[in-house]
């Protein structure tokens, strides 16, 4: 092999161990394996399509639900979700949309 053929073998071998792990993250950035991911905050669980605390009393039809939650704040964005924000502090988190803002929260424009 001739060495201009040797430096064009090296970088494409370069080239493929970098662009590999970069293709990866783009990959996971845009499928968003977290993206769906729910939770309730301490002292809450999931019933219907919201989070009650524990020992709330549930309206009426509704059933507690452990396989039900919200979304992530970051990925409030879902259809029927609301971002809310506590006080004027960092703490944001999703809201039903078919729900009241809870006292001390407030929608996020």
């Amino acid at each position: 092999m001739t060495r201009n053929r040797w430096i064009l073998v090296a970088a494409l071998v370069v080239a493929g161990v970098v662009a590999a792990p970069l293709l990866g993250l783009a990959f996971l950035y845009v499928v968003d394996p977290m993206g769906d991911e729910w939770v309730c905050s301490h002292g809450e669980a999931p019933a219907g399509s919201a989070c009650y605390p524990v020992d709330a009393t549930l309206p009426t039809g509704v059933t507690w639900d452990p396989l039900g939650n919200r979304p992530m704040a970051y990925n409030c964005d879902k259809r029927g979700w609301t971002l809310i924000r506590h006080g004027s502090g960092d703490e944001e988190d999703c809201l039903n949309d078919n729900l009241h803002v809870p006292a001390g929260w407030h929608r996020v424009d």
